[in-house]
């Protein structure tokens, strides 16, 4: 099936990110796949029934994003770069209301457990006194009555950052990022979740100290059961 043949015609209401959205959907989901190249501009201004200063603005957004690149007498092309994905995908499934916050969770399990196991590999003496120091700065923010988020997304990026690879910690970024209301309300809402965070994180870093993946793999999957019941369960 051709790329127009799946295209639909957009409302005049901020019409190039309608655009954006029905390209990007299909980037996602392997209709469009890397390297294919998108209809002409004068095709994709038929085929969503709009002009062209609307197609110019998409492609200049989908430039932005890394999605596409425009390639001077030739036309232009999905390039769908890894670590561009990863903010698309995550705003996506977000967007999905409670089924994309649980889709996120779902990737949280996937990929943090294996962080920790990486982590505990490869960790070096330095990034250990920085997980070390930012386990004594979320102590004495939820002390003080804070909530010790800030410090909470410092140990979990720390984590992955001492696992050596980068696209796993730019992933993990993006999640982070996307689910980071959710994660706030709860520990507003929770003050005992606070310590609990605070307590799971010390036995995971001393886990990845003793280079013991089981024992970081288990703490981080028990970690993550906990905040989902008291994020996700209640959000």
């Amino acid at each position: 099936m051709a790329i127009s043949d799946r295209l639909q015609t957009v409302k005049k209401t901020r019409v190039y990110e309608a655009i954006v959205a029905q390209l990007t959907s299909l980037i996602l989901e392997g209709e469009i796949r890397p390297g294919e190249k998108l209809p002409s501009e004068r095709e994709l201004c038929e085929q969503f029934g709009v002009g062209r200063n609307s197609v110019r603005e998409a492609t200049r957004s989908l430039e932005s994003a890394r999605l596409v690149e425009t390639r001077q007498g030739e036309g232009t092309f999905v390039t769908a770069h890894p670590e561009s994905m990863v903010h698309v995908i995550s705003e996506k499934v977000s967007s999905d209301a409670e089924s994309g916050i649980h889709h996120l969770y779902e990737a949280r399990m996937v990929l943090e457990p294996q962080i920790a196991a990486l982590a505990a590999e490869r960790v070096t003496g330095a990034e250990l006194e920085y997980l070390e120091d930012t386990l004594r700065r979320q102590h004495g923010a939820v002390e003080d009555g804070g909530l010790g988020l800030e410090e909470d997304t410092r140990f979990h990026l720390g984590l992955a950052e001492a696992a050596k690879n980068q696209f796993l910690h730019h992933l993990l970024s993006s999640l982070l990022n996307s689910l980071s209301e959710m994660r706030e309300r709860s520990l507003r809402r929770d003050e005992s979740v606070r310590l609990r965070s605070w307590e799971a994180h010390r036995k995971i870093l001393k886990a990845v100290s003793d280079k013991d993946r089981n024992r970081a793999t288990a703490g981080m999957i028990s970690h993550l059961v906990d905040i989902k019941g008291s994020e996700v369960e209640s959000g």
